[in-house]
């Protein structure tokens, strides 16, 4: 996006929605991530997986690793493009 010859007032707005982007993105992973975790607690307690089976657990395992840890990326990526986008707002003259 060229906003070189932009005003002041506007590439702050921009970045303002963008900011407003990620931060909503960033929150939504913090709810699917506590929403799956939940998810897979409930099923603990219910007993629908069983906890003695080496495989149903390493199944669980595998998707619970692979699940938090796109997430957890997401989340380190949202947060990174929202520390850039406050050192851009406090780089404008305003």
């Amino acid at each position: 996006m060229m906003t070189d010859s932009l005003p002041d007032k506007v590439k702050k707005n921009l970045l303002d929605l963008q900011y407003n982007r990620y931060l909503q993105s960033y929150n939504t992973s913090i709810i699917v991530l506590f929403t799956f975790l939940i998810g897979i607690g409930i099923a603990f307690i219910t007993k629908q997986i069983d906890y003695t089976s080496f495989n149903q657990m390493l199944a669980v395992a595998t998707i619970t690793i692979a699940v938090v840890a796109v997430i957890v990326l997401l989340m380190l990526q949202f947060k990174g493009h929202m520390s850039n986008i406050l050192q851009e707002i406090k780089k404008l003259k305003l």
